[in-house]
């Protein structure tokens, strides 16, 4: 076992676990970082990722422009289609695409030069546990470092949040097959140079995307489907069948899942913080989760900064975690992932009508679940939905059954969101809250 005391180990060198890093080494702390994989294979699983242009300095990432290794493309306008391609909806912001494996690299880097220790091929194993406490972790074949908060920062495999005791505060389910986001990157050249896109379009009824590439003659186009990569080929062959692609050569193709899941309803324990992916902390309308963590990891270093310089850092201490990110993100999430998992079994020409009548798929509400913050809805915008969804029920382009699952989706929306804003302030009446939480969760079920 190393002589050095940590204050934090942090579980997983990804996006999350180097900007969690950076942050808490710039306060002071003794940070360490211990990664599964190489440094060279590290973020090798997708070249592509992309991060709002806004959000850099929202949550002070290291800048790239064109000419970075980094840096791979940036666009400006992002639309968002009806399944046949109509009623165009325009979303705000410039998008920066980045090659993931350099720009992972370059977080580590910032996060070392902030005074993190990185070490690799180091996958985590168990914990050491003194008076059931964890005070630190085993390690790349049996070494141990002691710590006063683990971090786990490991992914969708939740390393150590799967090794959890069932009694220790934050729930160690497994993220199964059904929970997860399958997604299909084609990499494409267009045969025609008119074709080449400058822009996002995005098909929500598909969950099918077109958008640039680094390579400025070619783009990529997703599709992301939950069940299988089986499943979201059988999504995408209706797609090209539907929508009328331009002519275009297969490149590559890449695959990697996503959790799409609600998250813990605890991220704490004593000694203890579960972030990124291994927290289910996903975008619940495209499976993204770069920067929704990071709200949850902000708001986890200003927690965890304030515990540490009181010499406590029990579950109590931390548990401010989840009462303020369920204020500032989780609660509004909530509302969007239940809306949606209703929403999704409209027909195709019901689909239609949603983005002809901006029932659902109104550029406001796009782009709020977007940016993530809760959708202001006024009196006049009430008034137009309720308007648009009598009429198609009137002129049959909107079925009883699909009324009565929309209306389902924003009840049991509201009702979570009203949930969670109503977290426990404490831990003390955490076990009602949860029968209460189970209970709803159940009837919105999981995206079919």
């Amino acid at each position: 076992m190393e002589n050095v005391k940590y204050d934090v180990v942090i579980i997983g060198a990804a996006t999350s676990g180097a900007f969690f890093a950076k942050r808490m080494a710039q306060k002071g702390y003794k940070v360490k970082v211990i990664e599964k994989l190489s440094k060279e294979t590290l973020g090798r699983r997708l070249d592509i990722f992309h991060v709002a242009k806004m959000e850099f300095d929202r949550f002070g990432l290291p800048k790239v422009k064109k000419g970075d290794l980094e840096w791979a493309f940036e666009f400006d306008d992002n639309f968002t289609a009806s399944p046949y391609d109509n009623y165009p909806k325009r979303n705000v912001g410039t998008i920066v695409g980045m090659h993931m494996a350099e720009y992972i690299a370059l977080m580590n880097k910032e996060a070392m030069e902030a005074g993190a220790e990185f070490e690799y091929d180091a996958p985590f194993e168990d914990f050491i546990y003194e008076d059931g406490k964890i005070v630190g972790v085993v390690y790349g074949g049996g070494k141990e470092l002691l710590s006063k908060v683990v971090v786990d920062c490991s992914g969708t495999a939740s390393a150590s949040r799967r090794k959890l005791p069932n009694d220790y505060g934050v729930e160690n389910f497994e993220i199964t097959p059904e929970d997860k986001f399958y997604v299909i990157l084609r990499y494409v050249k267009f045969l025609d140079g008119k074709d080449y896109h400058h822009s996002s379009r995005g098909w929500p009824f598909y969950k099918t995307w077109i958008a640039p590439c680094a390579d400025p003659e070619g783009a990529i186009i997703g599709i992301g489907a939950c069940h299988s990569y089986d499943y979201a080929e059988q999504i995408y062959a209706k797609f090209e069948k539907d929508i009328n692609l331009p002519p275009y050569e297969l490149t590559r193709i890449e695959k990697g899942t996503t959790p799409y899941t609600r998250c813990p309803y605890s991220f704490v324990g004593d000694n203890y913080i579960v972030s990124g992916d291994a927290a289910c902390l996903t975008k619940p309308n495209n499976g993204e989760g770069v920067t929704s963590s990071m709200v949850q990891m902000v708001i986890a270093t200003e927690v965890l900064d304030k515990a540490l310089k009181a010499g406590d850092t029990s579950k109590e201490a931390l548990w401010e975690i989840n009462v303020r990110y369920n204020e500032e993100q989780g609660a509004d999430f909530c509302f969007t992932r239940a809306v949606l998992t209703k929403a999704v079994n409209a027909t195709r020409d019901e689909f239609e009508y949603f983005f002809k009548k901006d029932i659902i798929f109104s550029e406001k509400f796009l782009d709020s679940v977007n940016a993530g913050p809760a959708v202001k809805m006024t009196l006049g915008d009430i008034l137009h939905i309720a308007g648009g969804i009598i009429s198609g029920l009137f002129t049959k382009q909107l079925s009883f059954n699909s009324l009565k699952l929309l209306i389902e989706g924003i009840t049991l929306g509201n009702e979570l969101k009203l949930h969670y804003l109503d977290f426990p302030s404490t831990p003390a009446d955490y076990d009602s809250w949860v029968l209460r939480a189970n209970e709803l969760w159940a009837k919105v079920g999981k995206m079919k």
